[in-house]
C-alpha cells in the first residue's frame, strides 16, 4: 500500500503541513522536526509525487543558477565544483532539481535571462557575481520572479541576498601578512566590476593604509591562467610585492606557478592568502592559506530562503544575512623567524 504524506505526518507526529514544509526544504522547520520528519519518509521509502505537485502548482521544480563564466575557466575551479555541489546537495532532501545555465558575456548573459523568463522554466533563480548596478535583480524583480543574490546587493534595494562581509575577509587576509612581518603586500583582484573584488579590495586598501603602507593593486580575470598571467606581471616589476592577497584559490594556485618560475620561495621569498578554503589548499607545500567562507551555510541560507519564497511567496521583507568568514591559516603565509626579523 502507497504511503501518503498524512501517514508521514502521523507516523512523525506532526501536521501534514510541517511535513510538506520538510518536503519543500523549508529552513523555517526546527532541525529537530526536519530530522524526524526525513527519518520517517526514509524509513517508509516515501517519495513525494513531483508531477501531480507539479501540476496542481503549476511548477517545474527546477532551480536555476546563471554563471557568466567562459566554460573553460570553470574547469577544474573548485568552488564551482563545491558551490553546486552544495546546491545540489541541499535539493536532494526536496522536490527540487538544479539547472545550470554558462553566459560567457554580457550578451548572451541577457538572452539567458530573458529565456528563462519567457517560457518559466524554472520556478526560481540563484544570481552570483553581483555587480554595484545589478541589471539582472532589476529584471527579475520587474517581472516579480523568484531569487536569491548570493553576493553584496550593493545599489540594488528590497532583495533577498547572502553574503559575507568581504571587506572584512579582505581585512582578515591582509593584516595577517602584515603580522607576518610582509611590508610589501599586494592584491590580485577579480573582476573590477564584481563587487567581490570591489569589497576585499577595499578591506585589503584600508588595512595597508592603516599600517602605513602603499596599496599594490592588479585585477585579473578568473582561472588559473589568468592569474598566472597577471602573478608574472606583478612578480617581475621593478617594486615586486613580497606577499600577495589573491581572490580565489584557484587563482592562488596560478600565482603559485608564477612564483615557481620566477624561483621565488613561497613563504620566504613571498607570503600568500587566499580565499574559499577549497581542496586545492593541501597542494601548497605547507598549505595554503585561505580565508573560509562557510559556503555550506551560505548555500544553504540562500537555497531554504529562495524555496520557500517559492513555495509560500513569502510576504516577509528581504534582507541581507551575512555569514561569517575565518582565516585558516597554512604554510603558505608563515615566514621563517630568520626571514621575519630581516
Amino acid at each position: 500500500m502507497r504511503v501518503t504524506q498524512q501517514d508521514i505526518a502521523r507516523l512523525a507526529s506532526v501536521s501534514q503541513a510541517t511535513v510538506s514544509r520538510v518536503v519543500a526544504g523549508d529552513a523555517r522547520v526546527e532541525d529537530e522536526i526536519r530530522e524526524r520528519v526525513l527519518g520517517v519518509m526514509k524509513s517508509h521509502n516515501y517519495r513525494p509525487d513531483v508531477r501531480a505537485r507539479s501540476l496542481r502548482q503549476q511548477r517545474t521544480h527546477l532551480v536555476g543558477l546563471v554563471m557568466k563564466r567562459d566554460a573553460r575557466d570553470l574547469q577544474g575551479d573548485p568552488f564551482f565544483s563545491m558551490f553546486v555541489s552544495e546546491i545540489l546537495d541541499y535539493l536532494s532532501n526536496t522536490p527540487y532539481h538544479l539547472c545550470v545555465d554558462i553566459a560567457s558575456s554580457a550578451v548572451s548573459q541577457t538572452n539567458v535571462y530573458d529565456e528563462l523568463l519567457r517560457t518559466r522554466r524554472v520556478d526560481g533563480l540563484i544570481l552570483v557575481e553581483s555587480e554595484p548596478r545589478d541589471n539582472r535583480a532589476t529584471r527579475l524583480q520587474a517581472d516579480h520572479f523568484p531569487f536569491v543574490l548570493v553576493g553584496n546587493p550593493g545599489e540594488a534595494k528590497h532583495l533577498h541576498s547572502v553574503d559575507n562581509d568581504n571587506v572584512l575577509a579582505g581585512a582578515i587576509a591582509t593584516q595577517h601578512l602584515i603580522e607576518q612581518g610582509y611590508r610589501k603586500v599586494g592584491f590580485i583582484a577579480g573582476p573590477s566590476e564584481l563587487t567581490v573584488s570591489k569589497d576585499r579590495v577595499e578591506g585589503y586598501c584600508q588595512t595597508v593604509s592603516s599600517a602605513g603602507l602603499r596599496p599594490r593593486i592588479w585585477y585579473s580575470d578568473f582561472g588559473f591562467d589568468a592569474a598566472r598571467s597577471v602573478g608574472l606581471q606583478a612578480l617581475s616589476s621593478e617594486d615586486r610585492p613580497d606577499s600577495l592577497v589573491v581572490l580565489d584559490d584557484f587563482m592562488a594556485m596560478g600565482v603559485v606557478d608564477a612564483a615557481r618560475e620566477l624561483r621565488l620561495a613561497v613563504p620566504q621569498s613571498l607570503g600568500i592568502v587566499s580565499f574559499n578554503d577549497t581542496h586545492l589548499c593541501n597542494l601548497v607545500p605547507g598549505g595554503l592559506t585561505s580565508v573560509s567562507l562557510n559556503i555550506r551555510e551560505v548555500v544553504r541560507r540562500a537555497c531554504g530562503t529562495l524555496l520557500r519564497i517559492v513555495e509560500d511567496r513569502n510576504e516577509e521583507p528581504p534582507s541581507r544575512v551575512v555569514v561569517p568568514c575565518a582565516l585558516k591559516v597554512r604554510g603558505s603565509s608563515l615566514r621563517t623567524p630568520e626571514v621575519a626579523l630581516a
